[in-house]
């Protein structure tokens, strides 16, 4: 089996030779080319040499576009910070109010900034490697792009005092979401990761009613486009396991505060999950030799 051959059937519960190996490396892939990552971030070709070389160097099953958090709030006119050697991130709010919302053009993903530069790293990928390792492209969840466009606290304040802006601006986010999502298929990705940490951060109800539904369409347009669907929100999901799985996610990522084994007993069997190690524990403070 290669490894798109392994993972696909995996993510259909099919027989494998292996289970595939599919850690998000961003940073890590970076160093190992000794590439800047203000380079890694903002150059396609860069991030491109640095997956296939780590893909290739440990045997991964996937290649991966993720590399920050920031590429449509970029493009929505938020200023960022390029840190040499670590992620972006904003030097300061795009939206301010509520009222600025409508004034807010969605931006085209195509239309030359950073999702623009990440819809290019799928299409070097599939001229690559399409049907041997899965391509995995990148979109920020509704919360998340929400949480990077209006400020963390103020979003989550916003859910209690202006329910219905929170609700709207997650309405323009998971649209803006579904265009990158989509455009990212149309050049050759087999997956798309939709990374919502700041789900982690909301009540089980709120999540319920409010986020995992937005994500679920996120999950429909992508799966009517061809594509499978990997969720990742990081941190401490108890309570939301249920509402993850009813996104209709392929697969989701487990982050260490939970088991495997209790994510699995509260999804059932039909999705696969990914995970769990400790990042310090058992990946930073590790010794090589340690079996995992």
């Amino acid at each position: 089996m290669n490894a798109y051959e392994r993972t696909f059937a995996q993510l259909r519960g099919a027989p494998v030779d292996q289970l595939p190996v599919a850690p998000l490396l961003m940073v890590f892939a970076a160093d190992h080319v000794g590439a800047r990552y203000s380079d890694y971030v903002r150059d396609h070709r860069a991030l491109v040499r640095a997956q296939l070389a780590v893909c290739e160097d440990y045997e991964l099953d996937l290649v991966s576009c993720c590399s920050d958090a920031w590429r449509e709030a970029a493009d929505c006119g938020t200023p960022l910070e390029f840190p040499e050697h670590q992620p972006p991130h904003a030097a300061a709010r795009r939206l301010t109010s509520p009222a600025d919302l409508a004034a807010l053009p969605p931006p085209d993903p195509l239309g030359g900034g950073r999702m623009t530069d990440r819809v290019a790293a799928v299409e070097a990928f599939a001229t690559a490697v399409k049907g041997r390792v899965p391509i995995l492209g990148w979109i920020e969840g509704p919360l998340a792009l929400a949480a990077n466009l209006y400020g963390l606290n103020e979003f989550l304040i916003a859910t209690r005092r202006d329910p219905a802006f929170a609700a709207a601006l997650l309405d323009w986010c998971a649209a803006l979401g579904e265009r990158f999502a989509l455009a990212q298929v149309a050049a050759g990705a087999d997956l798309i990761g939709i990374g919502d940490a700041a789900a982690s951060l909301v009540s089980p109800a709120y999540y319920e009613r409010e986020v995992a539904p937005r994500e679920r369409r996120l999950v429909v347009a992508i799966h009517a486009a061809g594509a499978a669907v990997r969720l990742h929100i990081c941190g401490d999901l108890h309570g939301k396991f249920a509402a993850a799985a009813a996104t209709g996610a392929d697969l989701i990522d487990v982050d260490f505060p939970q088991t495997l084994a209790e994510v699995r007993a509260a999804v059932g069997p039909g999705v696969c999950l990914a995970g769990n190690l400790h990042p310090v524990e058992q990946v930073l403070h590790s010794d090589p030799a340690d079996p995992v």
